[in-house]
């Protein structure tokens, strides 16, 4: 079916479900009054009826419905219209879509409750369901043990799903008796059985041992169809990246022709990418100008790591560059593409080129996310345009997140505006943001910075019931290092006495505080004794 026919299908499930009519109430009850009583006028129904509305709800994902036309079935209708194993099969691939997946498990005890024999495509999607769906894998091996001593043979589907969840929960032997298993019986091993295996072992940094499976790959590609894809490839490149082995990646790729693949845009924007995070960005913009050669485009997350690092190591004005150059050549390009270049340019001050990135986005068919609002707003403080960072703040369509409360707070205060922050404040209070630590750290920093110690003290102990760790080690750096040793050593008594314990960040903190107040004097170094008695519970 055409991805344009799914609508199409829902539609008709949805209709098929009125016109049948008089279904059991949204419950998992059974209710008989409510299941048996049908007007005598209603239009007989046949079994394939049923089997085709709840093959229409699997691939809608419409578990409810399913599970209601199931009920129908089984209580309210006559025995011909029975539920079959094709009916249970459809019911149990509705749940695991729409998200209930132990709701589908749970469906096939029901079906061998209610005397229905499973057929082999009830227990493949048992064993999809435990080990794709719940990550059991072990659950997923058992059926396929109890399929084969029923003498269903378990196909090549079922081998990959487990070979596949085996190694996604860390357990590659397990996945490699099963790859030897299907061997044995004589089962294809085309390139995707192999590549979870591969990814294990690049995940692992094991590169001897995927060389090895790629080679065994190679050997018996014209034999057993597995010869190695591009898929394959990519994911070895991948590995190969990791470890910072470029002269390989390179190697694979010269030899692609030799080994019958193509390097696609993934293997270039995995080399890019690699190439960037280890500091190589010349090399990066080599392969790049290679790919543009080809007729290649870098994925848009290539893109945008390809920028993030020339931004910070060569030159945000080459990030911005390079982004406008990759628009006019039909490069995908995202809101995290925006959010990466204006970042850099707000973080450099350069405000006006961070606001004409925004407007620039705003022309184009991407919709900015609360990031892309966040740079904005700092931008807008760093340069003094407070009244217009308000503006951007109160827009429709913008929901400020506790990263807005933040900048907010601390671009506010550092200019001695904290006066004005009763637009955000009043949102707080409302519960439309919710501070986290950074928040409370950002307000004590704040507070003591601007000679407020007394709010900034009953601030910290007012926080979630009192005397969170972080703002409390914030407070005791702030009060020893501005000499106000007594009122840190009143702070950990009231602690104390509410049975607060002192943790290792409000001690090294202190610490941190009294060296950075210089050579030590013998008052200082008293202060310092009797403060670190009272954390050890001496004093």
């Amino acid at each position: 079916m055409t991805a344009g026919a799914w609508p199409a299908a829902a539609a008709a499930a949805r209709a098929a479900v009125r016109t049948l009519g008089r279904l059991v109430p949204r419950t998992h009850t059974h209710s008989t009054a409510a299941t048996t009583n049908s007007s005598p006028s209603s239009p007989a129904h046949t079994l394939d009826d049923y089997n085709r509305l709840l093959a229409a709800l699997a691939r809608d994902g419409d578990g409810e419905s399913a599970l209601r036309v199931l009920r129908r079935m089984r209580h309210g209708l006559p025995a011909a219209c029975a539920p079959t194993a094709a009916s249970y099969v459809s019911a149990m691939s509705a749940l695991a879509k729409a998200g209930r997946a132990a709701d589908a498990t749970a469906l096939f005890d029901d079906m061998l409750a209610h005397g229905v024999a499973p057929d082999r495509r009830a227990y493949s999607l048992l064993l999809h369901v435990y080990s794709t769906h719940l990550g059991l894998p072990a659950a997923g091996l058992s059926v396929l043990h109890w399929m084969s001593g029923l003498g269903v043979r378990p196909s090549a589907v079922d081998y990959a799903d487990l070979i596949f969840s085996f190694c996604r929960a860390g357990q590659l032997p397990d996945a490699l008796q099963l790859l030897d298993e299907m061997r044995e019986l004589g089962y294809p091993l085309p390139p995707h059985v192999y590549s979870p295996i591969l990814q294990a072992h690049c995940d692992a940094a094991d590169i001897p041992a995927a060389e090895a499976l790629i080679a065994f790959m190679r050997a018996s590609g014209g034999r057993s169809g597995c010869n190695p894809d591009v898929v394959i490839y990519n994911i070895y490149i991948h590995g190969l990246c990791r470890v910072g082995d470029f002269h390989a990646v390179q190697r694979v790729i010269n030899d692609s022709v030799w080994n019958w693949w193509v390097p696609d845009a993934v293997t270039y924007s995995t080399y890019v990418a690699g190439l960037c995070r280890a500091g190589y960005i010349e090399d990066a913009f080599r392969q790049l100008d290679i790919m543009v050669a080809k007729g290649l485009q870098l994925t848009v997350v290539g893109l945008n790591i390809l920028l993030d690092y020339a931004a910070k190591d060569v030159d945000m004005w080459v990030a911005k560059e390079v982004m406008e150059r990759c628009e006019e050549l039909g490069f995908e390009v995202d809101v995290v593409t925006y959010n990466t270049v204006m970042e850099h340019f707000s973080k450099k001050m350069q405000w006006l080129i961070a606001l004409r990135l925004f407007t620039d986005l705003l022309k184009k068919p991407i919709t900015p996310d609360v990031q892309t609002y966040n740079i904005l707003i700092s931008s807008l403080c760093r340069a003094g345009k407070f009244e217009l960072a308000k503006f951007v703040f109160s827009c429709n369509g913008f929901v400020a997140d506790t990263v807005t409360c933040n900048i907010l707070i601390h671009q506010f205060y550092g200019a001695g505006k904290e006066g004005e922050l009763g637009f955000l404040f009043s949102d707080v209070d409302a519960g439309k943001i919710t501070p986290d630590t950074i928040t409370y750290n950002t307000l004590v920093d704040c507070l003591f910075r601007s000679g407020r110690r007394t709010e900034a003290a009953n601030l910290v102990r007012h926080i979630d019931g009192g005397y969170p760790a972080e703002p409390v080690a914030h407070l005791a750096f702030w009060l020893v290092r501005s000499g106000n040793v007594r009122e840190a050593l009143s702070l950990f008594d009231d602690m104390l006495v509410k049975g607060v314990a002192l943790d290792a960040m409000v001690f090294a903190n202190v610490i941190k505080a009294f060296c950075r107040k210089g050579p030590g004097e013998c008052t200082d170094m008293t202060q310092l004794c009797s403060v670190l008695d009272r954390m050890l519970g001496i004093g």
